[in-house]
């Protein structure tokens, strides 16, 4: 259970009668739910409670006392699906968890389904993303989201790693809605997480996420269908060597889901994945994300490392696909059938912070 900083307790009403999340960013309309005062609501914004990195930042964040609940955040996704999508501007949101410490069997499990060191002494570098996820979820149910959840391409993703995150250590989260751009597909926009341990800024990411909207050019195709459209093929670098070849199960999307929280149906069964469009479920990019990252990150000599990770193609239960790196050392991989013919994600892996 999350507790606010004992700070807060001047400015905060008893924390049994109060709300699990307090809307900075609705005042107005928010206060007398919140169990909040404006006088209590204006103390926050003007206090230094906040660390540093998060009070340079103009948007008011949603502050939780606990992790939200992530089956509960995909009904209410289910339930509110026929959110407008016509809209190209996202409101200015943010969302922040203090006080988060890691659950070491969580840890443990994680680490065993991705392939990392389960003896690691130090967090697996993808594991804060699952930390972040919830508060992403939240960003993204907001009513002022003009967005469907559901249906939105998780695209890219990039993680900065400033030095290893002991197990034991107690970090802050913030998450926020940092960028939008309209494409030929879509509206593509971001999403920033930055974890904080002790004033310290210890790891980051940027998540890219599309939706295509029905003024775009795939405005008469499904989500899921319009995913599975052949793209124009980039070429893939003939020289790269084989590195691996990983079978993924039938049942990697539930056993994920059960890890993560994340249970998209799209990952879960044939079935559920018909629903939305795709012909079988797909295992998650993060999965294959942490796949690479538990094989490749031994790589750099630095626990500071960048993985930027570019989502091509969605990856169907079961499967077999193979990585290929550069014999050059960029850094530089992709992941793809044997034949070279379907890429399903490219990127770079470097030591260091960029």
């Amino acid at each position: 259970m999350f507790e606010f900083p004992q700070e807060y307790q001047r400015i905060l009403p008893d924390q049994s009668t109060a709300a699990s999340v307090i809307d900075l960013s609705d005042a107005t309309t928010k206060s007398a739910a919140n169990g909040l005062t404006k006088k209590q609501l204006t103390l926050i914004r003007s206090s230094r409670l906040l660390p540093e990195w998060i009070m340079m930042d103009p948007v008011s964040p949603l502050l939780f006392r606990e992790t939200p609940s992530l089956p509960g955040q995909y009904l209410r996704a289910l339930l509110h699906r026929q959110k407008p999508s016509s809209q190209n501007s996202l409101p200015a949101l943010a969302a922040l968890q203090s006080h988060v410490m890691p659950d070491v069997h969580h840890v443990k499990a994680y680490a065993e389904l991705c392939g990392f060191n389960a003896s690691l002494s130090t967090l697996p570098i993808t594991y804060p993303h699952m930390l972040a996820f919830p508060l992403h979820m939240e960003l993204m149910l907001h009513k002022r989201f003009p967005l469907a959840l559901i249906g939105l391409v998780h695209i890219r993703n990039r993680i900065t790693q400033y030095r290893g995150i002991q197990p034991h250590e107690t970090l802050s989260i913030y998450c926020v809605l940092s960028g939008q751009r309209n494409t030929a597909k879509g509206l593509e926009f971001d999403i920033t997480s930055q974890v904080c341990s002790a004033g310290e800024l210890v790891w980051q990411s940027v998540s890219t996420n599309l939706a295509r909207l029905r003024s775009s050019t795939n405005s008469n195709n499904s989500n899921g269908k319009a995913a599975e459209q052949k793209r124009t093929r980039e070429p893939l670098p003939p020289h790269y060597a084989l590195h691996s070849q990983w079978s993924l199960p039938e049942d990697l999307g539930r056993r994920y889901a059960k890890v993560s929280g994340d249970s998209n149906p799209i990952h879960l069964w044939p079935a559920s994945a018909k629903l939305l469009g795709f012909k079988r479920h797909i295992a998650h990019g993060m999965w294959s994300k942490a796949r690479l990252a538990a094989t490749l990150y031994p790589q750099p000599d630095s626990e500071a490392c960048t993985l930027d990770v570019e989502f091509k193609q969605p990856v169907f239960l079961p499967s077999k696909v193979c990585l290929f790196t550069d014999p050059d050392l960029s850094g530089q991989f992709y992941v793809a059938d044997a034949e070279r013919l379907q890429c399903y994600l490219r990127g770079v892996i470097q030591e260091g912070s960029y």
